[in-house]
């Protein structure tokens, strides 16, 4: 009876560990990625040169990945994107530069913004109370850029 426990045991183990195996790349991870954007599988392999993205953490306190922004083409076209919680789903954005920074914006009438100034602080306004189209930033991240897959080969 009892060896037959522990060959149960054994299996609900194995099978734990096994269903963990399959999850998709997140961002603080190594190789080929594949991201949900909008309900939309998208794979690195699928992009003209890969994702190119800086994670970001918190400005004083460093710790875990919050948000992940980037960029990738599809057929010369080019896309930005979102991601939050450190993790592999987000949302497709607009993608941009603003003089020298880089700047995403997304939401209804573009009322999100993410900037990244050229000393590596990102900056996230939330202009969706804004009277007048200004915003302070609400919060600020440290942010790192991130190579990963065919972005290696093309670096900006």
């Amino acid at each position: 009876m009892k060896k037959n426990l522990l060959v149960v045991l054994c299996l609900f183990f194995i099978l734990l560990i096994t269903s963990c195996l399959s999850i998709p790349a997140s961002a603080t991870t190594t190789g080929s990625r594949t991201l949900i954007l909008d309900n939309n599988t998208i794979s690195e392999l699928d992009t003209d040169n890969g994702f190119t993205a800086w994670f970001c953490k918190d400005y004083v306190n460093g710790g875990k990945v919050l948000v992940e922004v980037g960029y990738f083409d599809i057929n010369g076209e080019r896309y930005g994107f979102i991601l939050y919680d450190g993790g592999y789903t987000g949302e497709i954005t607009t993608f941009y530069r603003d003089g020298l920074h880089y700047r995403w914006d997304w939401g209804k009438d573009n009322e999100y913004s993410f900037v990244i100034k050229t000393d590596g602080v990102g900056l996230y306004y939330d202009f969706s109370s804004s009277k007048d189209g200004t915003a302070k930033p609400r919060e600020v991240y440290s942010a790192y850029k991130r190579y990963s897959g065919k972005a290696l080969n093309n670096q900006e």
